[in-house]
């Protein structure tokens, strides 16, 4: 009876839930993860389907530990590869290594992703791009290419890469060119951030209308107005805006008349000297684009403001003229960036230039120029800024406001041991910032250099000051030396900030000091939504403990890096030698064959068959994956 009884009652519940609006079911959606969605919902019923429609069309696996991904990779060979429509990888920790992984998971594309119109590839290694070069040709439907890369990579090779991946006439198998029917192209949305500047050789293609690339200088420009024959929109980031060399442009306006006609929208930005590139010359090259709708551009200048006034580049009658060149003009923008004077580098705004063109038939032309001075801004918009804790006392909370506003990493350090509890023992109200300041764009904090004290007032209520007002920061970093007792200080910091640091998902542990189970329990029981540690662990300490002791402690974990190191060379104890050859030994091994090093020496071995793993080591780094 008492079973008859809850297949009854699970039946009123599952028809309860199907009688729910799509509307509600899409409110219980929004307060999952996408992969939870998919995961409990998917191939429910016929209509259930329908409703995550958009779930199971738009796949994002950067934030999938290695069990999500590989049961995502199930679900689109098994179940909707065919409805997939874009999908986001990356190689950014704390993913895995996804690139790879999804090409062996998913090995024939066009099979099972018929339909994908969006591929997104985040931190591409260069051997893995070879993974994805032919996919731009067969896929039928790829509409859209975003390749986004965060580490320095080899700019030879990927101007090789790029130039293949952009000239449409060919199909590649196996690195060996191919011809075939141009019309099978269908790549329209071509982004690549990341790169380095690009030196680009000749290129012609039919079908992209949007690029973004970073690109060497001026006769890159002029390669891609002449080799992309349906271009419409371009964001491109110039090492420097230059003058064309005279044989290219000869060479070029021989063959045909420099002229991308189909350009309507423009955007750069690039480092330029006004005394190289005249502005008649600067104007040259826009007359490149006759059919202009959309300007901007940013202008960077090792010249000062004072050399600058008088500039052609700040004359009004100047830009009114050429606004007038081009007759679908409707919207220009121009920033000039340059140092204040002589003795201040800090790069700030100087001027930017405005025009409001109107679409009557007499087409009325206003300029205006905005000058900024040193009150409204003078601090260069770098995404890292470093914030020496003795100067931040002196600061008021508006010059830091202005500091940081734009940034996306802050780092505190101190040159020098302090120990002067009287200096530190209060937090000057002037350095509080105003109740609507939100800093949205700060992504991680780290502390830097030489602290005898990170538990005291100052440095506590500026932290926590900080984090009430970045939303988005979820990285905290420790790279501490010189005191012995590191790992203690960081606890000590810490503690007092215990309820404001359930948003931080990364912590990086570079110190000194003891990384044992003490530390490890309590470090987790402060962050406890860290998924991603990475632990600089000292010679003597022993790596399958810190591994056992990461899994066991940090619940959410999904990636931890370990950089083991050294044994000093001063060392020369008999003790010592036996830990040498022992650390040798224990290296090969881990070289050799570090998925079954691990099995055998750490908890990774008895985890349950649905907790996977991978992992890699290359010279002192191991990196695990759960």
């Amino acid at each position: 009876m008492s079973h008859n009884y809850l297949s009854s009652r699970e039946k009123t519940v599952a028809m309860w839930l199907e009688q729910l609006p799509d509307e509600i079911l899409l409110i219980i959606c929004s307060y999952l993860t996408p992969f939870h969605v998919i995961e409990i919902f998917n191939n429910l019923n016929a209509r259930l389907n329908c409703t995550i429609s958009l779930y199971r069309q738009n796949l994002d696996l950067r934030c999938l530990n290695l069990r999500q991904f590989y049961f995502i990779c199930e679900m689109i060979r098994s179940s909707f590869g065919e409805n997939v429509h874009s999908i986001t990888l990356s190689n950014a920790a704390p993913a895995v290594r996804q690139l790879i992984l999804f090409r062996k998971q998913i090995e024939s594309f066009t099979n099972i992703l018929p339909n994908l119109e969006q591929l997104t590839l985040i931190d591409h290694y260069d051997d893995e791009l070879d993974l994805y070069l032919p996919l731009v040709s067969i896929l039928r439907n790829l509409k859209k290419l975003i390749i986004n890369f965060i580490k320095a990579k080899n700019e030879t090779i990927l101007c090789s890469f790029i130039t293949q991946m952009l000239a449409d006439n060919f199909i590649y198998f196996d690195h060996i060119p191919k011809r075939r029917r141009r019309d099978i192209l269908t790549l329209e949305k071509l982004s690549f951030t990341g790169t380095g500047y690009l030196k680009l050789t000749h290129i012609y293609n039919e079908t992209i209308t949007h690029l973004t690339i970073e690109i060497e200088n001026t006769d890159d420009l002029i390669v891609i107005f002449t080799g992309f024959d349906a271009l419409q929109y371009l964001d491109a980031n110039l090492k420097q805006l230059t003058a064309l060399t005279s044989n290219h442009y000869h060479s070029l306006y021989n063959q045909r008349k420099i002229q991308c006609s189909s350009l309507i929208k423009f955007r750069f930005q690039a480092r330029w000297q006004p005394e190289v590139l005249s502005f008649n010359q600067f104007t040259s090259i826009l007359s490149m684009m006759p059919n202009l709708q959309n300007f901007s551009c940013t202008l960077q200048s090792a010249k000062n403001q004072e050399e600058l006034v008088n500039s052609d580049y700040i004359n009004k009658d100047k830009w009114q003229n050429l606004c007038a060149e081009f007759h679908d003009l409707s919207n220009l923008d121009c920033s000039i960036k340059c140092s204040l004077n002589s003795t201040n580098t800090s790069e700030t705004n100087f001027v930017q230039i405005i025009a409001t063109i109107s679409r009557t038939f007499d087409r009325s032309i206003s300029i205006r120029l905005y000058y900024h001075n040193e009150n409204n801004n003078t601090m260069k918009h770098v995404s890292t800024v470093e914030l020496d804790i003795q100067e931040l006392r002196n600061m008021t909370g508006r010059q830091l406001a202005d500091k940081i506003t734009h940034s996306q990493e802050i780092t505190l350090y101190s040159d020098f041991l302090v120990d002067d509890s009287k200096l530190f023992s209060t937090f000057p109200e002037s350095l509080c910032f105003r109740d609507h300041i939100i800093f949205s764009r700060i992504r991680s904090l780290d502390l830097l250099g030489e602290f005898s004290n990170m538990n005291n007032i100052f440095l506590i209520s500026f932290v926590e000051q900080l984090i009430h007002r970045c939303p988005n920061l979820q990285s905290i970093g420790f790279f501490l030396y010189w005191v012995e007792n590191m790992t203690d200080l960081v606890l000590d910091f810490l503690r007092p900030l215990k309820n404001d640091l359930k948003q931080i998902k990364r912590c990086y542990l570079y110190t000194e000091g003891d990384i044992d189970e003490k530390f490890i329990s309590e470090l987790a029981h402060l962050l406890p939504s860290l998924n991603l540690l990475s632990v600089k662990v000292d010679w003597y300490c022993i790596t399958s403990d810190i591994v056992d002791l990461c899994i066991v402690n940090i619940k959410n974990l999904i990636h931890l890096e370990v950089v083991l190191e050294d044994i000093p060379d001063y060392l020369d104890e008999d003790y010592v030698d036996r830990m040498k050859m022992e650390k040798e030994i224990e290296s090969l091994a881990m070289t050799r064959d570090i998925q079954e090093w691990l099995k055998q020496n750490t908890l990774l071995g008895k985890l349950s068959p649905k907790r996977l793993f991978r992992a890699e080591k290359s010279g002192n780094d191991l990196k695990i994956w759960l």
